[in-house]
C-alpha cells in the first residue's frame, strides 16, 4: 500500500512521491529537485498524519516483527544540502537514513509522537523576541538566549563530543547485515529464543565492526555534562545531524546486547543497556522538541533492550545495581519534567515569532503537507491572517496558556497529563473567542503524554531491574506480587504515570508480565500496543538459571 507524499518547496517547485507502507518508518533524504532545499519537514507531516489516523496497528515486541527494508531514494538534484550529505562506508553504502525508522518495535510510538517540526515553526523560519514575551520567568525569550542556555561544558567533560566520535565510527553496513533485526529485514526471534545461525553469524560481524563506535560511546557514559555543537540561534535553519545517527547507534547498541546475551555473557550485555541509556541522556539538555520526543525514543528502546536481555541471561549483581542507579536518575529527571520544559521554551520563541509574522504563517498554513489543520480550523484562520493586521491579541492569549501550561506541568504525574487537557481546553476557547490563529500555534504545547511515555518505560525497567535482584536471592523464583519488592529492594512499587496506580504486575509461568496501562489510559490486560492504544509492556518468558 502507497502513502502519497506531496510537498511545496519554498522556492515554489511542487513534487510528489509515494512510499510504501512496509517503508514508511524509513524514509529516505527528501530534496526539493530544483533548489536542493530540504523537504523532510513537510515529508513528516505527511507521514505522520497517515500513521496516526489508525492505519498503523502493528503490535509492539511480537514474535514476527518485521523491520521494513531499504527504501530507494528520489534522484538527487545536483548538489544536495550538507546537512542531508550521507557519509559513505568503505563499502559504498549511503549512511544517511530517516530519523525515525522502526525502534526495535517502538517505531510505530515514536513516528506518531513526532507530530512537530524542529521549532514549530518551518521553511527557514529565524526570528528573536518578540515583544509581548513574558519576562522574568528564568526562561529565554529570543534564540541568542536559547543558543546560550544550551551550555557547552569544557571538552573533556562534554558526553556529546564523545558520542559524536561514536556516530562518525559506526559501520551499518557489513556482510549479512541486510539480514539482520531493526537495520535490516531480518526478525527478532521471541523473547528468550535463540539467534538462528545464520543471523548471529551476521550479527558477529556487525558487532564487531561497530565496536570502536561502542568505545567511544562507554566514554561518554562516563560523563555528566552533554551539548552537541549546533547554532541553535538560527532558529529551524539549525541543522541536527545528530539525531538520525544517534537513532542508529541506539539500534546498534540494542543488537549488541542480544548477541551479548545469547552467548550468556550478561556483564557486557548490561554493559551494552547502559550505553543505550547513556545515548538517551545525551539529549537531556537540548532545548528542541524533536530531540526530546527521540530522548524518549531512545530511552524505551534501551529498556527493550534490556528486556530481551533478562531473557536470555543472568546479569551479574553489579551491573544490576549500575543499571538501577542510572535508571533512577533518568527516572528522577523525567519526573521533575526538565527535558520537556526546556523544549517548551523553544516552541514558545518559535510560536511566537510565527505570531508576528502573520503572512509566513499563511504560507505555512497553505503549503500543502506542512501543517495538519481540520477544514473547520484551516478556514477560519486562513481567513484571519488574509485579513491582515497585528496578531496582538492571539499573541497575548498564546502567552497567557503558557503561563497556565507552565504551571500545570509543576505537577506529578498522572495530574501532570492534565496539562495537556488544559492546551486542548484552551485552543477550544481561542477558537470561540475568534483567536484560531492562536489554537493552531498552541497545539506545540501538547508534550505532557509524550513525557509520561518516556517516564513509563523507565519505571518499567526500573522494576524489572528489582524483580532481577529479588530472583537472584530466591532460589530463581520471581515474587507473587510487586509489593514483596518493598522495602528491601524498592521503597515502594513504581506507580504507572498514566494513572498513577502501582505497574501492573502478574506472575507467568516461571516468568512474569509487567505492564503501565499506556497513552490511552485502559488496562489491556498486559496487551501490547501502541502510542495511541494497548499497553507499554515488559515481559520475561522463562528467565535463565541463576
Amino acid at each position: 500500500m502507497n502513502i502519497p507524499i506531496k510537498i511545496l518547496c519554498g522556492c515554489g517547485q511542487k513534487y510528489a512521491f509515494d512510499v510504501e507502507l512496509a517503508d514508511a518508518r524509513r524514509l529516505c533524504p527528501v530534496q526539493c529537485p530544483v533548489c536542493g532545499a530540504s523537504g523532510a519537514a513537510a515529508a513528516e507531516q505527511a507521514l505522520v498524519r497517515y500513521l496516526t489516523s489508525g492505519a498503523d496497528t502493528t503490535p509492539s515486541g511480537q514474535p514476527g516483527r518485521t523491520t521494513a527494508p531499504p527504501c530507494t531514494p528520489p534522484l538527487p538534484p545536483p548538489t544536495r544540502p550538507r546537512a542531508l550529505r550521507g557519509r559513505a562506508t568503505a563499502r559504498g553504502g549511503a549512511r544517511i537514513k530517516w530519523l525515525f525508522p522502526a525502534l526495535g518495535g517502538f517505531g510505530a510510538t515514536i513516528v506518531a509522537l513526532a507530530g512537530s517540526l524542529v521549532f514549530g515553526g518551518g521553511c527557514g523560519q529565524k526570528h528573536d523576541a518578540v515583544a509581548t514575551a513574558t519576562a522574568n520567568d528564568g526562561l529565554p525569550h529570543s534564540l541568542a538566549e536559547l543558543n546560550a542556555w544550551y551550555a557547552t561544558p569544557p571538552a573533556a567533560e562534554n558526553a556529546a563530543l564523545f558520542v559524536a566520535q561514536g556516530l562518525e565510527a559506526l559501520q551499518m553496513t557489513t556482510p549479512g547485515s541486510a539480514s539482520l533485526p531493526l537495520v535490516g529485514q531480518g526478525q527478532l526471534p521471541p523473547l528468550g529464543a535463540p539467534i538462528p545461525p545464520a543471523v548471529k553469524s551476521a550479527l558477529v560481524t556487525f558487532a564487531r565492526a561497530n565496536r570502536p563506535a561502542l568505545e567511544f560511546f562507554a566514554q561518554s557514559a562516563a560523563l555528566d555534562a552533554s551539548r552537541y555543537p549546533l547554532d541553535l540561534s538560527r532558529g529551524d535553519e539549525a541543522p541536527l545531524p545528530h539525531l538520525h545517527s544517534l537513532n542508529l547507534a541506539s539500534q546498534v547498541v540494542k543488537l549488541t546486547a542480544i548477541l551479548d546475551s545469547d552467548n550468556h555473557d550478561g556483564r557486557q550485555a548490561a554493559r551494552d543497556i547502559g550505553l543505550g541509556l547513556a545515548l538517551a541522556r545525551s539529549l537531556d539538555a537540548e532545548p528542541v522538541l524533536i530531540s526530546q520526543l527521540l530522548r524518549v525514543a531512545l530511552t524505551a528502546l534501551a529498556v527493550s533492550a534490556l528486556e530481551e536481555t533478562v531473557n536470555r541471561v543472568t546479569l551479574p549483581a553489579e551491573s544490576l545495581v549500575e543499571l538501577s542507579k542510572t535508571i533512577e536518575r533518568m527516572e528522577k529527571f523525567d519526573s521533575g519534567g526538565e527535558g520537556f520544559k526546556r523544549a517548551l521554551a523553544a516552541e514558545r520563541i518559535s510560536s511566537l515569532a510565527l505570531l508576528d509574522n502573520p503572512q509566513k504563517l499563511l504560507q505555512l498554513i497553505q503549503a500543502p503537507g506542512v501543517m495538519d489543520l481540520a477544514d473547520d480550523l484551516r478556514v477560519p484562520v486562513v481567513a484571519r491572517l488574509k485579513k491582515g493586521g497585528s496578531l496582538k491579541a492571539e499573541q497575548e492569549y498564546f502567552q497567557q496558556s503558557f503561563r497556565q501550561v507552565t504551571a500545570a506541568r509543576k505537577e506529578t504525574y498522572p495530574d501532570r497529563l492534565k496539562s495537556d487537557a488544559l492546551v486542548r481546553s484552551r485552543a477550544s476557547q481561542a477558537l470561540e473567542k475568534k483567536l484560531a490563529v492562536a489554537a493552531v500555534v498552541m497545539r506545540w504545547l501538547n508534550v505532557s503524554s509524550k513525557e509520561a511515555f518516556g517516564l513509563a518505560h523507565l519505571r518499567l525497567g526500573q522494576t524489572a531491574i528489582a524483580l532481577e535482584q529479588f530472583r537472584a536471592a530466591h532460589q530463581n523464583h520471581y515474587p507473587t506480587a510487586l509489593s514483596e519488592l518493598a522495602p528491601d529492594i524498592l521503597a515502594a512499587p513504581p506507580e504507572d504515570p498514566f494513572d498513577g496506580q502501582p505497574l501492573r504486575y502478574r506472575q507467568q509461568g516461571r516468568g512474569y508480565l509487567l505492564y503501565s496501562v499506556g497513552t490511552d489510559l485502559k488496562d489491556d490486560s498486559g496487551t501490547r500496543g501502541n502510542a495511541k492504544e494497548g499497553d507499554f509492556v515488559f515481559e520475561v518468558v522463562t528467565p535463565p538459571k541463576t
